[in-house]
């Protein structure tokens, strides 16, 4: 359970840390700090671009199937 637990919501919370670093970073940081906010929010919209476009072919096999 525990095992299962980890590999659900690793990558979810990859991007939401990325998205909370990118937040603070712009608030609180100058210079330097605004073109690594930008890169830390644009991770995740590059991620959710990708699924949207390109959808994982088991699900669309699962999703037939049934």
């Amino acid at each position: 359970m525990k095992q299962n637990f980890k590999k659900i919501w690793r990558i979810p919370m990859l991007l939401s840390g990325l998205i909370l670093f990118g937040l603070l970073a712009a608030l609180l940081g100058t210079g330097f700090w605004y073109w690594l906010a930008w890169a830390a929010l644009l991770v995740p919209l590059f991620v959710i671009c990708r699924k949207i476009w390109k959808p994982n072919s088991s699900i669309k096999e699962n999703v037939i199937k049934n």
